[in-house]
């Protein structure tokens, strides 16, 4: 079984890559977003955001099965460092889901995209007023997500590199 640890490895890396390239056009459209007033671009932001959904979700359920395989071979879920590092993705999973859920699933209903509510897919809708899709855009606090989604696995990386208990 030991054998199969530096691929398993390989594996975690290269999904850690794969979800962070991914995931690159939803944190660049988190953070021009917010200086767009024009509809038809936020719509074409919003799609280019929600067209990585699919790898996102591959490389992270790669990355995270082969996070929790490692420690069963390697036996070391005696150690501080892994259990943190899970509790720590868990905590990132759950609040970018719950962050998606509030801003972005909503501004989509708001400029007229289809949307999702939980995982149940809903028909475009007329568009809200421009007043209202600007003041939902200005409630949207990019830097939590940036709080969330890279300090955190900054934590978690270092937490996997030092080992520190």
């Amino acid at each position: 079984m030991l054998a199969l640890v530096p691929w398993l490895l390989f594996l975690h890396t290269l999904s850690a890559f794969t979800f962070f390239l991914g995931h690159g056009t939803s944190v660049a459209m988190a953070f021009q977003i917010r200086k767009e007033k024009d509809i038809a671009r936020i719509r074409a932001m919003l799609d280019l955001s929600e067209s990585t959904i699919i790898v996102m979700g591959v490389a992270f359920l790669i990355m995270g099965l082969t996070g929790l395989i490692m420690p069963f071979i390697l036996k070391i879920w005696n150690k501080g460092w892994i259990w943190a590092s899970v509790v720590l993705m868990v905590i990132v999973f759950v609040q970018m889901a719950t962050m998606n859920e509030k801003r972005y699933k909503i501004l989509r209903k708001l400029v007229g995209l289809p949307y999702r509510q939980g995982n149940k897919v809903f028909p475009a809708e007329t568009p809200a007023s421009q007043s209202e899709i600007e003041a939902h855009i200005r409630k949207m606090n990019v830097y939590e997500l940036v709080a969330v989604g890279y300090v955190i696995p900054m934590i978690v990386l270092w937490l996997m590199v030092f080992k520190p208990f």
